[in-house]
């Protein structure tokens, strides 16, 4: 699957980092405008793997509290995964840009 590959590709570069935690790479997955429900799958994969994952519009999850909390709130301590589901495309390419803009200066890259 495309977030299997994903999932090797990070790993690789990890590794090729010297074990950098994939949370820290700067790495975001984004499905701008997702037209099948898979790209719900592949976003929470991306959070599962501590990815800031941009999708819009908003993933049919809001009938479910627990899950809702766990990926807007909780994910960043559980998994370092964030969620942006802004509406505003000039808005969630800022904050990709800047998430990516932050994990280059930690690394010192």
């Amino acid at each position: 699957t495309d977030t299997g590959r994903l999932a090797d590709l990070l790993a690789a570069i990890s590794n090729a980092m010297g074990g950098v935690p994939i949370p820290d790479l700067p790495v975001v997955a984004a499905a701008p405008e997702y037209m099948e429900q898979k790209a719900t799958i592949d976003a929470i994969f991306a959070l599962a793997l501590g990815l800031y994952t941009y999708v819009n519009p908003v993933p049919t999850v809001t009938g479910a509290p627990n899950l809702v909390k766990l990926l807007t709130q909780d994910c960043p301590e559980v998994t370092g995964g964030i969620l942006n589901v802004d509406k505003d495309p000039v808005q969630a390419v800022e904050a990709m840009l800047n998430h990516i803009e932050g994990k280059r200066k930690k690394l010192g890259i």
